[in-house]
């Protein structure tokens, strides 16, 4: 069963969090009170859901805002969104996505961002993207900044002054 969230799942989503950070490329140590704080930031908006199946064993987490270039438009973009190993091969990844498509349509959000990982199933992943009717809108590369102020060290515009 797919539900909204309530604060009492809030250390499941927390634990599940853990593991999902595992699966991306961030170097970053897992910090529990700035992903609670995101995890609230996702209830308050009214787009943090769970899988239900005899306990909560999955979540998607989404925030909304307007566009960067029209307030009459809103978007929601996935912040993350996750299922236990044990559980996957039951469509909750596409219920989490439905319902969350239906949360946003009631709170007359236009847009919805999806990501995946490429450390993560990508091609399952975009399958199911693909076949639910999204389009490929970016691509979106990742690089590890090194250096004093957080400059990169291999190079970079010597011409971008500091700020």
């Amino acid at each position: 069963m797919i539900r909204l969230a309530t604060p009492e799942d809030f250390e499941i989503i927390l634990d599940m969090c853990q593991t999902f950070w595992k699966h991306t490329q961030f170097d970053e140590p897992f910090d529990r009170e700035h992903t609670l704080g995101m995890v609230e930031m996702s209830y308050d908006h009214e787009l943090l859901l769970v899988v239900d199946d005899g306990g909560v064993c999955g979540f998607l987490a989404a925030i909304k805002s307007f566009l960067l270039g029209s307030k009459k438009a809103k978007m929601a973009t996935e912040l993350a969104w996750w299922v236990n190993p044990e559980k996957r091969g039951k469509m909750y990844g596409v219920g989490l996505i439905s319902t969350l498509e239906r949360l946003c349509i009631k709170q007359e959000v236009r847009y919805l961002n999806l990501a995946y990982m490429q450390s993560s199933m990508p091609e399952q992943v975009r399958k199911m993207y693909e076949h639910m009717g999204y389009e490929l809108q970016e691509t979106l590369y990742t690089k590890v900044l090194y250096g004093s102020d957080n400059r990169c060290s291999s190079g970079g515009d010597s011409s971008i002054r500091s700020i």
